[in-house]
């Protein structure tokens, strides 16, 4: 429901605003990606070794707002023999989707500067264990402490556009 919720003030700003600008404080298509994919990278690194649950949220605050990091944790972190781990797999909720990062791949600024949208258009799979219908990925970045952070991901089957 909050996610939808969410996607409809999306584009209710979409329409009132009448449209996005070309980017948010500087911060230009290719750092968007940078920063996505860092984002990634540092959520894989959590299943790499044992750690306090501490220095998991630690780790994962450089690139994600407090509250996400939060809801990462209580979803994926689940404690091993000598601390906490967290073992991604292809239903973990809040991992960060595994965009194209081509042309294929969406940013969106909103108008005021607050967010940046990036989205993908997934098609119909049915190849491996995992099968899915068209649907449409995103991560929401929000600036946290004047730095742009993961705020939410999403999995929808609605654009925010």
């Amino acid at each position: 429901m909050r996610t939808y919720l969410i996607a409809c003030l999306a584009g209710v700003f979409l329409f009132i605003g009448g449209g996005f600008t070309v980017s948010a404080e500087g911060l230009h298509r290719e750092e968007v990606f940078s920063l996505v994919q860092e984002a990634l990278v540092n959520q894989g690194s959590i299943s790499e070794e044992v750690r306090t649950k501490k220095a998991i949220k630690e780790k994962l605050y450089t690139h994600f707002t407090e509250n996400f990091t939060e809801k990462f944790v209580e979803a994926n972190v689940v404690k091993v023999d000598g601390g906490f781990a967290a073992y991604g797999s292809d239903f973990a909720p809040y991992y960060i989707p595994f965009f194209s990062y081509n042309e294929n791949t969406e940013v969106v600024y909103g108008k005021s500067g607050e967010f940046i949208y990036v989205q993908e258009e997934f098609p119909v799979s049915e190849d491996g264990p995992v099968s899915s219908g068209k649907h449409i990925e995103s991560v929401t970045l929000k600036k946290e402490n004047n730095e742009w952070k993961v705020a939410d991901v999403m999995y929808e089957s609605e654009n925010l556009k």
